[in-house]
């Protein structure tokens, strides 16, 4: 503590840099579950640990608005959902889906990187898991700080979305994860509990 104390401005800016802190939840009781207090950030994994069942996405979209409007920095990962009666037609495909993100990102033909991944599929007809990393690169074409679940995903797909979570880690970018297990919380910087 000494050394920083006598360290000049420009160090200490540096240091600061290293550690913004994007977030900081208070404990708080939702839907009967208390969520206790955590910090976030930048280059941070913070791993939410979830009841599985009915509870989950309760707590969880109460959650996400919470921390959406803490830090407007971060956005969720949001599930990919077809409504209209035009989309029950004529289905949206990986190229009209990926038109609304950023151009110039790294992220935005990841997806293709995966051998039988091919622009004219139509996302409705894919698995759980590769929806939701289609999902994953597609936000992370906006913004490195996300908030993401792995609601639909088989533990094979949670493990190749976490190892992408991980190079975001890497390149500065921070991650809530909502989960139900725990499988993760031995290689992320922060695991937290909700208890009923």
């Amino acid at each position: 503590m000494r050394q920083f104390r006598t360290m000049n401005a420009e160090k200490k800016h540096k240091i600061y840099k290293l550690f913004k802190m994007l977030l900081s939840f208070k404990e708080q009781i939702i839907e009967d579950f208390l969520v206790p207090s955590f910090i976030l950030n930048e280059g941070e994994i913070v791993i939410l640990e979830i009841p599985n069942g009915v509870e989950f996405q309760k707590i969880s979209l109460r959650l996400i608005e919470i921390l959406t409007e803490i830090c407007p920095e971060i956005k969720y990962v949001e599930h990919f959902k077809e409504n209209s009666f035009f989309n029950k037609l004529f289905p949206t495909t990986i190229r009209q889906y990926l038109k609304r993100c950023n151009e110039n990102s790294i992220y935005k033909n990841k997806i293709y990187e995966i051998e039988w991944m091919k622009p004219q599929i139509k996302i409705n007809s894919i698995a759980g898991s590769y929806r939701r990393l289609l999902s994953l690169y597609k936000t992370l074409t906006f913004t490195k700080n996300i908030i993401i679940d792995l609601v639909g995903v088989d533990p094979v797909g949670g493990i190749e979305i976490y190892k992408i979570l991980k190079q975001n880690q890497k390149e500065n970018g921070s991650t809530i994860l909502f989960d139900s297990c725990n499988e993760f919380e031995k290689d992320c910087t922060n695991s937290i509990r909700a208890k009923y």
